[in-house]
């Protein structure tokens, strides 16, 4: 799920608790970078870029904001921090940052 698939009354709820976790990410350059919108070089594919990006990036976001991260990807699920933790495995871990990565709505806030 998405920022963007969240409707209704239940955005004003998910914004006041993922405001404070998405600031934190933002403020560590190295992170944030994750979200930053770069050209891709012309001798490159897109594929090929967002997957250097992810090696360069995506190990200071999960390294450094684990407990960010966690408290975005529960609340987007509309689950608690704890029952996101006894959930997750690999495959659903990769699934939720790859859509949180191409999420337009919250890349946004790193722009």
């Amino acid at each position: 799920m998405k920022l963007s698939d969240i409707k209704g009354e239940r955005v004003f709820d998910v914004i006041a608790e993922v405001i404070d976790p998405i600031a934190k990410i933002a403020e560590d350059e190295d992170a944030a970078k994750l979200f930053h919108r770069d050209v891709c070089p012309d001798d490159m594919a897109p594929w090929q870029f967002f997957v250097r990006k992810l090696r360069k990036h995506l190990p200071a976001l999960v390294k450094g904001h684990k407990a960010e991260l966690v408290h975005i990807l529960s609340t987007i699920q509309g689950v608690t921090d704890e029952e996101y933790i006894e959930g997750v495995t690999l495959g659903s871990l990769i699934r939720d940052l790859t859509e949180l990565v191409t999420d337009v709505e919250f890349v946004s806030f790193f722009e």
